[in-house]
């Protein structure tokens, strides 16, 4: 995944030393990383992505103090697979994530691909 900054947002440079976020070989991103969602989570950044390996979609998380230099987690945030309905058995993958503060709970909506189609997956950051 690569980085492009603008001081006008309307013309861009990418950065030099893309990609700032690499595929691991033999890891659950083995294939690609994609759909980069970037949030602040105190003194330090946080991206949510998607990597595509080990036979499936799974949801990535990717640490930052600086927005250039990343480092990802090995371990999937959510596998592929993880619904027992197998609402997602292929596929979890292009998060929308929100905080509720009447209940101070995140709720993660995800594209979710499985033996009955695409849907809409949800977790939540505490029981419902």
């Amino acid at each position: 995944m690569g980085l492009a900054t603008s001081d006008n947002l309307l013309d861009w440079t990418r950065h030099p030393d893309n990609p700032v976020i690499h595929v691991t070989p033999g890891g659950y991103d083995e294939k690609f990383v994609s759909d980069g969602k970037v949030f602040r989570d105190g003194d330090h950044w946080v991206m949510f992505y998607f990597g595509v390996g080990q036979g499936g979609a799974h949801i990535m998380a990717a640490f930052s103090r600086d927005l250039v230099n990343w480092t990802a987690d090995p371990e999937p945030l959510y596998k592929a697979g993880g619904n027992p309905s197998g609402l997602d058995k292929q596929y979890a993958h292009k998060i929308s994530l929100v905080w509720n503060p009447q209940n101070e709970t995140f709720y993660m909506h995800y594209c979710a691909c499985g033996e009955q189609g695409r849907g809409i997956g949800l977790i939540t950051s505490k029981p419902l």
